[in-house]
């Protein structure tokens, strides 16, 4: 607030002179409406940051309502990613911070909307994502010219399109494996878990084991009020142990690898009864 209001005195200074240039001026009168906006909705002269961090954030929430954005990361909105018409929206936009921020939203929600189901590879995604957000946020570190920082946004928000689509690929990649889509589920947390622990257990094991899980869960006489009740939880834990042991996964007990599958059958559970 004290730089801007530096720049507002010496902007009724320079302007009437006629010597700014266009560029200049749309970047004075950019920061000015900015301040502006904070010190009315403020009420002080000198909010402190995480005032004018919150202000600054409902602004740009309401500019990017204004705009097609919302088309595309709409959260009422199904959006299909591999569409032309996808592609053309974002080609639309010219900037590439708003175009990075749009496509950002979009990853987020949809990796949200995986771990509802699937929680092993939402997490995995979210790491992905992390990386892609923490190249973002050091980009000021790069002592490049704008168009050349435009340019690594855009590598970025390529990134993320990437990401989408290997996410969408994902959920329908249990057509190729033969099974359903929460039988993969299971699938998927056998292979983190057999991965994390390094004991062998090939991928036919996994899929045929992951199918008994399914069922298992599948049985509303015994488990549908499993999460009022501790007794049915408990009969849960027990049978799916039972089941674990069975089918020699892993091939010694370990209650850390119990604990992590029953962990993502509460989160199946709990989203899909």
């Amino acid at each position: 607030m004290s730089l801007s209001k530096k720049l507002k005195a010496t902007y009724l200074i320079v302007y009437p002179s006629g010597e700014l240039i266009e560029a200049e001026t749309i970047h004075a009168q950019f920061f000015l409406a900015i301040r502006s906006i904070i010190f009315k909705q403020t009420k002080v002269s000198a909010p402190d940051a995480e005032i004018m961090n919150r202000v600054v954030e409902k602004m740009v929430e309401e500019a990017l309502k204004c705009t097609s954005i919302e088309n595309i990361v709409g959260d009422e909105k199904s959006v299909d990613i591999f569409s032309e018409n996808f592609l053309r929206e974002l080609d639309a936009f010219k900037m590439p911070v708003t175009k990075f921020n749009a496509l950002l939203k979009l990853v987020k929600k949809n990796i949200a909307a995986y771990g509802r189901s699937n929680k092993v590879k939402a997490i995995e995604f979210d790491k992905r994502l992390k990386k892609i957000v923490d190249n973002y946020n050091s980009r000021d570190k790069l002592v490049f010219v704008n168009e050349v920082v435009g340019d690594f946004v855009d590598q970025l928000s390529d990134k993320l399109i990437q990401l989408l689509r290997d996410l969408e690929d994902d959920k329908k990649s249990f057509e190729r494996l033969g099974i359903t889509y929460m039988e993969k589920v299971f699938f998927d947390i056998l292979i983190a878990v057999r991965d994390d622990h390094a004991f062998p257990y090939d991928e036919e094991k996994c899929l045929a084991l992951a199918k008994e899980i399914k069922k298992l869960l599948d049985d509303k006489s015994k488990f549908a009020d499993w999460a009022n009740r501790t007794d049915i939880k408990a009969q849960l834990e027990s049978d799916l142990a039972v089941l674990l042991y069975k089918h020699g996964y892993p091939l010694e007990w370990d209650e850390e690898v119990f604990n992590k599958i029953m962990e993502q059958t509460e989160n199946f559970k709990k989203h899909n009864d």
